[in-house]
């Protein structure tokens, strides 16, 4: 599958003088930035030094750099580093500038191109436990299923859903469970144990159970709270869809999904391990 380029990735310049010097300088600036950002605990300068292959004398000197800019901070008592307030600034501007759908739009078209189906995107209301299509890429094919967006659907059907309440508290899942089947007709000790299979592979597939006729996949996209945020994948006419398909499917969605979550600020390994689900259901405690 096609490799995204990690937002703000720069390619290591080449030794030189003049321009080219300058532009190694701005690729290891990002590449200390990008490692204190990204740190799960404040490093210190030998710890950024190891995680980024630099010499110690062209740490220090870079982080002198961004602490003059205000893009990093220094703690005077542990000798740690942590992102400075300019940085957050910044990445505040950036934030509230460009909604999900523009940060996603590059992922879709990549979902799309390279599975040459349709791929959306789809947002968790974390309120009212619904779940809203807000951006997708047609595929070009004649055959086609068009969903439509903005409008709530339920967690508890469909791929897409499936693949958000998966990674819900258990309260949260009993209640979408309740709202979506008051008269409790479906079969919720199954649904649950699909829940945990979802956690276990990364994803969710299900055929015809939002729209007839339709083939889901898709997989969960996390922010840098480590929150569930939306689902990314594929809705396929099940005339076009083969068994082979579903591998092939299931990894693009996943790696896109991945991509994206990376970009939202998510820092953890992807496809996200089940056992960082704390908060189990009843059928896993019994």
């Amino acid at each position: 599958m096609t490799p995204l380029p990690r937002p703000g990735t720069l390619s290591a310049a080449k030794q030189g003088s003049g321009a080219e010097r300058e532009t190694g300088t701005i690729a290891r600036t990002v590449l200390v930035l990008r490692a204190v950002a990204q740190a799960r605990q404040e490093p210190t300068m030998k710890e950024l030094a190891d995680t980024v292959n630099l010499p110690i004398s062209t740490m220090h000197r870079l982080l002198e750099l961004l602490m003059q800019e205000g893009m990093v901070e220094r703690d005077d008592i542990t000798r740690t580093f942590r992102p400075g307030f300019e940085f957050f600034r910044l990445g505040s501007l950036v934030t509230h500038r460009m909604p999900l759908q523009a940060v996603a739009r590059p992922f879709l078209d990549g979902a799309a191109r390279e599975a040459g189906e349709s791929s959306y995107l789809a947002m968790l209301d974390q309120r009212a436990l619904k779940l809203v299509f807000i951006s997708g890429v047609e595929s070009g094919q004649m055959l086609d299923y068009r969903v439509p967006l903005n409008v709530p659907y339920a967690l508890s059907t469909g791929s897409s859903g499936l693949a958000a309440l998966a990674w819900l508290g258990s309260d949260k899942v009993d209640r979408v469970l309740a709202n979506d089947d008051p008269l409790n007709r479906r079969d919720h000790p199954a649904i649950r144990r699909m829940l945990i299979e979802i956690r276990d592979q990364g994803y969710s597939h299900t055929r015809g159970q939002r729209i007839s006729g339709a083939v889901g996949t898709f997989s969960p996209v996390f922010d840098g709270r480590e929150q569930i945020v939306g689902t990314l994948g594929y809705t396929v006419p099940e005339t076009r869809f083969q068994k082979k398909d579903r591998a092939r499917l299931a990894g693009l969605a996943m790696h896109y999904a991945g991509e994206l979550s990376r970009t939202l600020g998510y820092p953890g390994i992807w496809p996200r391990p089940a056992s960082t689900y704390q908060d189990t259901t009843r059928d896993e405690k019994s």
